[in-house]
């Protein structure tokens, strides 16, 4: 795990903040070195034997599959805390993280991470999973308010704002506060997303 982040210079690490601070979210890329890819890519796999159903309270995620922390994903977990803090400007201590597998769909429902999850980092660690739609204008809304939106006829399913993961970097959001979701498309082989949380220290 030492030197699988690379160094980002200075006026990009300015401009991602100040995207962070006033949008709730931000792509970084070029940040993941190979090695790092490879070593995230080769724990997922051997991690896959230990799945367990994802059943949250919500529904979002029907058709995945997860696996709780593994040593890699906790150094990862660890190494990415200088540059949040840069970025976001909070002093964030980590709180869980996790892979996520997909079978047959990639598909998530619109929904709000857990409470503690006040930044939340994803990254893509096997195959490539459809963009992840943010919707800051929903921010606010209870979960309640969110199904109903989601299963309405108001619903755009292509709706909110698209990031598409990048295969060398993190998408960073306030995983907590800005619901989000995935369109959804077939996938012929297992995919698999990291996902970090971190938290404010209090």
């Amino acid at each position: 795990m030492i030197n699988g982040l690379k160094a980002i210079p200075t006026h990009i690490a300015l401009k991602k903040g100040a995207q962070f601070r006033k949008l709730g979210f931000v792509a970084i890329r070029g940040l993941i070195k190979p090695s790092l890819s490879s070593a995230l890519k080769q724990d997922a796999i051997a991690s896959a034997s230990h799945l367990e159903k994802h059943a949250p309270e919500t529904t979002a995620y029907q058709s995945a599959k997860q696996s709780w922390s593994t040593n890699v994903l906790l150094q990862f977990q660890a190494a990415l805390l200088p540059l949040l803090r840069t970025l976001t400007g909070y002093q964030l201590v980590p709180s869980d993280s996790w892979y996520i597998y997909y079978e047959g769909t990639d598909e998530i429902g619109l929904h709000v991470d857990p409470e503690e999850s006040d930044i939340s980092v994803l990254t893509s660690v096997l195959g490539k999973v459809g963009p992840l739609h943010l919707h800051p204008e929903l921010e606010g809304q209870n979960e309640n308010q969110l199904n109903s939106y989601y299963k309405g006829v108001a619903w755009n399913p292509i709706g909110g704002v698209p990031l598409s993961y990048p295969c060398d970097g993190i998408l960073i959001n306030r995983g907590h506060r800005i619901p989000h979701h995935r369109v959804g498309k077939p996938i012929l082989q297992r995919c698999g997303v990291a996902a970090l949380h971190y938290t404010l220290q209090r």
